[in-house]
């Protein structure tokens, strides 16, 4: 049986290790510069469906870059963003209060 003192000490460090973790997430998030024109998607799926063919995203961006289609679009000034996750060679960013996706080439640079 644990004393009342040795399960305050696991709550107030385990309470301490999260408000870390939340802190650390938070600063992890920087402010990246988007190119000019940078092929932008709004869904992960069909960011992870380009991300892995490199011809493939290059005729989604000649197609975007004449019309918008259902997932993808250019964003054409030049924006900065808020990074949310990095997945290689495609990154996830909040923009305008929306979650968006775009690729690895289409970043500037950092913070």
């Amino acid at each position: 049986m644990m004393s009342c003192f040795v399960k305050f000490c696991l709550t107030a460090t385990l309470l301490l290790g999260s408000t870390t973790l939340l802190a650390e997430t938070a600063n992890s998030e920087s402010l990246v510069q988007l190119e000019q024109a940078a092929h932008v998607c709004n869904d992960e799926q069909e960011a992870k469906r380009l991300a892995a063919n490199d011809h493939l995203r290059e005729m989604a961006k000649a197609l975007v870059e004449f019309k918008a289609t259902k997932y993808c679009f250019i964003l054409q000034p030049s924006v900065l963003v808020r990074l949310l996750e990095h997945h290689g060679s495609y990154v996830k960013f909040s923009h305008d209060n929306k979650v968006l996706y775009t690729f690895s080439e289409h970043l500037q640079s950092a913070n």
